[in-house]
């Protein structure tokens, strides 16, 4: 043989979990070796499983598969006359490429078995001869091999499979049931055809011989529904079977070359509710078996015929070419069409789930429920948990924005070629503007929620903890605000200045709990640290760009405190100290320019609850009472600074009565 066997068996990727490859190549070499027999010839294909009695005296019948050593596979084909052993000896051999055999089949046996044993009836002229040989894992391969005169007259090959190998020995089928189907799966475009020869299985343990054919007629033949398709011009055959054996699990698609399966996928990544098994109209179970064969995949298929060298789905070089997702798409219709009536009430079922769950926790994806989004929304799985559901229709937002965004170029285009009043630009303008409305809408209802849950957190922030103390300061400052950053670190999603006021969201600068010296506004070496500190952008008719609108100071105390000792500053004087030092230092624009803080007007918000010390503080310097009794305020003369007094709670419900509008519209309770 001309081929280093050793290395070539060596260097043959063949997973353990697929021992039974071996016999496949066999009954597809057996298959072939009939094609060209007259038709008056039987064709028939013989396989036994030759078991180790020993073990099964000790083990019995339900623990066999340890025990396997040996398959024979023996057909009526036309054997190994001298040109099919001459290809034998050639590694790779094309003596059999157009119907796709790559010549490498007969190495899986010797990567799953010990050696194997040829025995092989052929007709020579007019004379009947046989020819036998030892296959072994050797330099050579081929031993002991001789040709005599045939004592019967009759085609007959007999490849005997010897000593399995342990690695494989743990995967492989138990039964001579499990077996049939496992031959029925992988030659089923053989057995749909019509053109399959009978197939017996036997065994040494006892076990009644089984006619694979008739397991395919009992179980699967009135179930299959063939259809044809293209890809780019390449024909497709798409044979999809109603499965209901329990041996498989779920829905599947196979892609095939030449008549056999080389990979395949689960049927839900390309028809996302194919998750469980489906209800016929008899009231019985099944799933979705789908063969893909075709042309393009014949001549695509690796060597081992393991892989299909598919072009990569973003080559733009060869636009022409099919790539695995044009096929994908593809298959993915045809079979979503022949399972369409049998996934009504599923999808019925999908509908009301992502209903409730959109109306209860998230409605912000209300505008996906839309008619003209179906298609999206097809592609999110039935049964999802509420995480991965939330997950799925973020998914689908983002494939519709993607679309918009596509869109929008195809109305810069038409308008750019001055065709904006033609029927497309408007049906296209039409649709945009639609789905524009849509997604702000969406993106609305996602910030108003946000905007609930922090006032949420806010609620459990103030009440008693579980250590029977109120929260501290820092809880809430983080909520609103997170510590030790700037404007110029935090999104504006972690920006929550709308719970104190609306306007503070609106600012050239922002510091929180930094000290004064770091502000880039400020020039100081003050190592004091405002709780928040805002530099607001200057009013659109200031005379000087470089001014600031106002300054604006936070500070929070912790909930419910009540004592302010004689020799500790109280939270008015810590603000107005806070002024004074910012004025006291020379205050920059944000492009390094310095001015005059000193008429910059400062306005400081204390945070705090109306304790009876915190309100005497209030009375003591003169602050006036709001009409709700929830806050005091004060214009400070001197420093220039208009102070208020806010409880948490008064902070907490203005802030409720504010967004109260938006959470009535998206029917989102606020207490």
């Amino acid at each position: 043989m001309q081929v280093d066997i050793v290395g070539r068996i060596n260097n043959l990727q063949l997973p353990r979990t697929q021992p039974y490859i071996p016999i496949f190549e066999c009954l597809v070499n057996s298959i072939e070796a009939m094609v060209d027999l007259p038709k008056t010839y039987p064709s028939r294909i013989d396989v036994t499983i030759d078991h180790d009695v020993r073990q099964h005296n000790i083990h019995g019948v339900d623990d066999v598969a340890s025990s396997i050593q040996n398959i024979t596979v023996t057909d009526t084909g036309i054997g190994f006359n001298d040109q099919n052993y001459q290809a034998f000896f050639l590694s790779d051999s094309t003596n059999k490429v157009a119907r796709g055999n790559k010549g490498i089949g007969r190495f899986t046996w010797l990567k799953v078995f010990e050696n194997a044993r040829v025995e092989s009836n052929y007709l020579d002229g007019d004379e009947w001869s046989q020819r036998e040989f030892d296959f072994l894992k050797t330099k050579s391969g081929i031993e002991n091999e001789k040709v005599i005169k045939a004592k019967s007259k009759q085609y007959r090959t007999s490849v005997k499979l010897l000593s399995l190998r342990s690695e494989y020995q743990k995967h492989f089928p138990k039964n001579l049931e499990t077996i049939s189907r496992k031959i029925i799966d992988h030659l089923l475009i053989y057995f749909v055809s019509g053109d399959c020869p009978q197939i017996w299985l036997h065994d040494n343990l006892g076990s009644q011989s089984l006619n694979v054919n008739q397991v395919f007629a009992d179980e699967i033949r009135s179930s299959v529904t063939e259809l044809n398709f293209t890809v780019k011009e390449w024909p497709f055959i798409a044979r999809i079977v109603k499965y209901h054996s329990s041996a498989s699990k779920q829905h599947s698609v196979s892609y095939c070359a030449h008549s056999r399966e080389v990979l395949s996928q689960k049927a839900s990544a390309l028809v996302s509710d194919l998750t469980v098994r489906l209800v016929d109209d008899a009231g019985e179970s099944f799933v979705f078996l789908t063969y893909i064969s075709g042309t393009y995949l014949d001549e695509n298929v690796n060597s081992e015929r393991t892989a299909f060298l598919f072009m990569r789905d973003d080559d733009l070089e060869f636009p022409e070419e099919l790539t695995k997702q044009d096929i994908y798409d593809a298959v993915g219709e045809q079979l979503k069409n022949v399972a369409a009536p049998y996934l009504v009430t599923l999808k019925t079922e999908k509908r009301r789930n992502v209903e409730n769950f959109v109306a209860s926790k998230a409605p912000e994806y209300r505008f996906i429920l839309n008619s003209r989004y179906e298609s999206h929304l097809d592609r999110v799985a039935p049964h999802l948990s509420d995480d991965a559901l939330d997950l799925a229709l973020f998914k689908v937002q983002r494939e519709i924005e993607v679309e918009h965004k596509e869109d929008a170029k195809q109305i810069t285009t038409l308008a750019s070629d001055a065709t904006t009043d033609s029927e497309q630009y408007n049906n296209l303008y039409e649709s945009y503007l639609s789905a524009e409305n849509e997604l702000g809408k969406a993106a609305l209802a996602k910030y108003v929620i946000h905007r609930r849950t922090i006032l949420d957190l806010l609620d459990d922030a103030l009440e008693i903890q579980e250590n029977g103390r109120y929260a501290k300061e820092e809880l809430v400052h983080k909520l609103i605000f997170p510590m030790r950053t700037t404007s110029d670190d935090v999104g504006f999603s972690e920006q929550n200045l709308w719970v104190i006021d609306e306007r503070l969201a609106f600012h050239s600068h922002l510091a929180s709990d930094l000290p004064i010296r770091k502000l880039k506004v400020v020039n100081s070496t003050d190592g004091d640290e405002p709780d928040i500190v805002v530099f607001n952008s200057p009013t659109a008719f200031s005379e000087s760009e470089s001014a600031f609108q106002s300054i604006v100071l936070v500070e929070f105390k912790r909930p419910e405190r009540n004592e302010y000792p004689p020799n500790d500053e109280d939270p008015v004087e810590q603000v107005l100290r806070y002024v004074r030092k910012i004025k006291d230092g020379e205050a920059k624009s944000l492009k390094g320019k310095t001015i005059n803080s000193q008429q910059i007007p400062f306005y400081a918000y204390i945070i705090c609850s109306l304790t009876p010390k915190m309100k005497q503080i209030a009375s003591d310097r003169d602050f006036t009472p709001m009409a709700d009794n929830e806050g005091y305020f004060l214009y400070h003369k001197t420093r220039g600074c208009y102070i208020e007094i806010m409880s948490y709670d008064k902070m907490l419900n203005d802030a409720k009565k504010r967004n109260r509008a938006f959470f009535d519209k998206l029917q989102i309770s606020c207490n």
